[in-house]
């Protein structure tokens, strides 16, 4: 069972849509993939951070600990990310002014979602949905200086022109 922080975007809607899961412990994408996963996670900072490290360390690495003390050093900051790098996450979200405000278990991201739903006291701020019986068309007042308008030719009663080819009213002789 993994365990997530829950992160709250203060000012979003209260149907869930600012909420924000972190998984706690070791990320495998960060070790693996490093600045591809910083990148895909939107962590900028974090990520030029990154490649200011890794080109700095790999440089002096290489020059004063030869090419296998450059390696140790490469892993040692992969795995160094790894550990953190739910952590910079959090720390990213804080940033953009998210609040920490509760923990959830689950076997996965999806199941740690609908427990913490499933006990979230907060009532739902969802705007209601529009009847249907509202006129898909609403009708535009007429221009003061327009002339009165015309009797209504169509069989729903509206006196407006719609369409590329309207009819003047119903021709003479048919």
């Amino acid at each position: 069972m993994r365990i997530y922080t829950v992160h709250e975007l203060p000012g979003a809607p209260l149907d869930g849509a600012g909420i924000v899961l972190v998984k706690e412990g070791f990320s495998f994408p960060a070790f693996l993939l490093s600045w591809v996963w910083l990148l895909f996670s939107r962590l900028w900072i974090a990520l030029g951070l990154w490649i200011g490290l890794t080109a700095v360390t790999s440089f002096l690495a290489e020059r004063y600990l030869g090419l296998e003390g450059a390696m140790l050093c490469s892993l040692a900051l992969q795995l160094l990310l790894g550990f953190e790098g739910n952590d910079i996450r959090r720390w990213t979200l804080a940033r953009k002014g998210y609040r920490e405000i509760g923990i959830a278990a689950g076997a996965s991201l999806e199941e740690a979602e609908r427990r913490f739903f499933e006990r979230w006291d907060r009532a739902l701020d969802v705007a209601p949905v529009a009847p249907l019986s509202a006129p898909v068309w609403p009708q535009r007042p007429a221009p003061a200086h327009a002339p009165a308008p015309r009797p209504a030719h169509s069989p729903a009663g509206s006196s407006e022109i719609f369409g590329l080819f309207p009819q003047a009213g119903p021709k003479k002789g048919s």
